[in-house]
Order: C-alpha cells, then sequence, then structure tokens
C-alpha cells in the first residue's frame, strides 16, 4: 500500500478523549446492567425497579449509552465519516440535549448532593453522584470528540459562504416555541423541587432564549457561533422535552405537557431553519 492510499493516523489526543469519553459510559452501564439482570447495586430497595416499566426505561438509558459509545468510536476512526450526516447528527443533537444542560448545572448539582440525601430515597447517596458525574464527563468528552469530527467533516461551515434567505415560518414557530418553554422553566424553577432540578430549568430556559436570540440574528456577522448557539438551545428543549414527555406518560403527571410538547416541537422547528442556512463549500 502507498502513503498516499494508506489510512491517516489518529491523533493520541483524539484517541484519549475518545476512549476517556467511553471510559465514562462504564459505571452508568454496570448500574444498568445490574438492574435489568436482577441485581441490587447501589440500590436501598431493590424492588425500585421490579416492574416492566423500570426495566424498560433501564433499558432505554442504558441502550442510550451504548450509543454514546458507537459515537464516540465514530467520531474518532476514518470509518465514522462514511455514515449518512443523519444517523450521526440526530443522535449527537439529542446526546447534546441532554447533556449540555448537565454541564452547565453541574456546581448546582454538586452544591446538591453534598447536602444530606433522604435514607427513604430507594438508591444509595454515591448513586446520583456516579451518575451525574458520568453525564457530566461525557457531555464534556463527547462534545468534544463531536467538534473535531466536525471539524473534518464539515469545514466549510466555519469558512464557506451563508446561504441566503430567512428563517421563515418554521424559524418564526421555533423562536415562539422556546420563549414559552423559557417561559414555562422559569415558573417550574421557582416552584417545588430539589435544588438540581430547579437549577436544570433555568438552564434549559438560558438555553431557549439563546437559541431564539441566535435564530433571530442568523443572517447577521458569523454564523458558526449562532449555529452553536441553536444546535445546544434547539437540542435541550428538544431533548429534555422529550424525556420530559416520556416520565410524566408514564408516572401519569399531565400538569407540563403542553410546554414539554411545545419546547420538543419547537426545538425540532428551530434546527430545521437553522440546517437550511447552513454555509456552503466556496
Amino acid at each position: 500500500m502507498t502513503a498516499a492510499m494508506a489510512t491517516p493516523k489518529i491523533s493520541s489526543s483524539r484517541l484519549i478523549v475518545c476512549y476517556a469519553a467511553i471510559l465514562g459510559t462504564l459505571p452508568y452501564l454496570t448500574l444498568k446492567a445490574s438492574w435489568v439482570t436482577g441485581g441490587s447495586l447501589g440500590l436501598r430497595d431493590p424492588s425500585f425497579v421490579d416492574s416492566d416499566l423500570m426495566l424498560f426505561a433501564n433499558l432505554l438509558t442504558g441502550g442510550m449509552d451504548v450509543v454514546a459509545v458507537v459515537l464516540a468510536l465514530a467520531f474518532t476512526y476514518s470509518w465514522g465519516r462514511r455514515i449518512p450526516a443523519p444517523l450521526v447528527l440526530f443522535p449527537i443533537w439529542i446526546g447534546t440535549g441532554l447533556l449540555a444542560p448537565i454541564v452547565l448545572n453541574l456546581p448546582v448539582i454538586v452544591a446538591d448532593l453534598t447536602k444530606t440525601q433522604l435514607t427513604e430515597m430507594p438508591l444509595e447517596n454515591w448513586v446520583w453522584a456516579v451518575v451525574y458525574g458520568g453525564f457530566a464527563w461525557q457531555g464534556v468528552l463527547l462534545l468534544t470528540a463531536f467538534v473535531l469530527y466536525a471539524r473534518d467533516r464539515w469545514w466549510f461551515v466555519v469558512t464557506g459562504t451563508v446561504r441566503s434567505g430567512t428563517i421563515g415560518v418554521a424559524g418564526g414557530l421555533g423562536i415562539a416555541a422556546a420563549l414559552v418553554t423559557a417561559i414555562g422553566h422559569t415558573t417550574w424553577a421557582f416552584g417545588s423541587g430539589g435544588l438540581s432540578a430547579r437549577g436544570q430549568d433555568i438552564v434549559i430556559a438560558l438555553l431557549g432564549v439563546l437559541a431564539a436570540i441566535a435564530l433571530a440574528t442568523v443572517s447577521r456577522g458569523w454564523f458558526w457561533p449562532r449555529l452553536v448557539l441553536v444546535w445546544t438551545g434547539a437540542g435541550a428543549m428538544a431533548g429534555s422535552g422529550a424525556w420530559g414527555l416520556f416520565g410524566a406518560f408514564t408516572m401519569g403527571s399531565a400538569g407540563h405537557v403542553p410546554v414539554l410538547a411545545v419546547q420538543v416541537i419547537g426545538g425540532v422547528l428551530m434546527m430545521t431553519a437553522v440546517l437550511r442556512r447552513l454555509p456552503h463549500a466556496a
């Protein structure tokens, strides 16, 4: 094989990021594997996971971390660039929406975890630290791997020419939905719930507002910083909204459903609007 045909060498820094991200999934996957196989690791009350609903939820969330492992590998090795773009972009977009708010809310989560936990909780105290610590770890490293991957595969997003046009009806509706999301989550943040949950609501509200501003001004100045804000804010709206809807329907709590439904639809509309303005190679 000639030098020209040789597979490009992967830098050691990218390999470190990849496998460090994968390492961050192992504690969570270990917990999930224990619970779906009848184990009691980290459980004060094993009956907490002894239902069909919890089995499904644990398989779903464990599967999401398996997807994170596959993405970390795809973002690092050359075969990942041959995967159709939607199959890469959709899961990392949702992943961004779920993980970025946790990273941004981490100081509040840490402060909350340092307080004495109720012994009536079905999970051991250390489980919360393992779970949220792992999510924050993944958020930083998996998104770093994605940025490096996107830089190689879609370099023209930074260097190309922005497509002309407006954000359209989808963009306008998405901005309106972002404002509804911000109002809803700000209201919830000043209601009941733990410190971490309230902090999460504030972060999601703020990300929604920033995404709306970025989309409304997308034709001005640099495109890619606005794309990052819309990507993150719209992802937070869609990801957290979808997860909230899952919880609302499975737990029989419909109070937040209208706002959550609006934010999921709005997140998709905002992302659709900004993708239509993506730069093309000059």
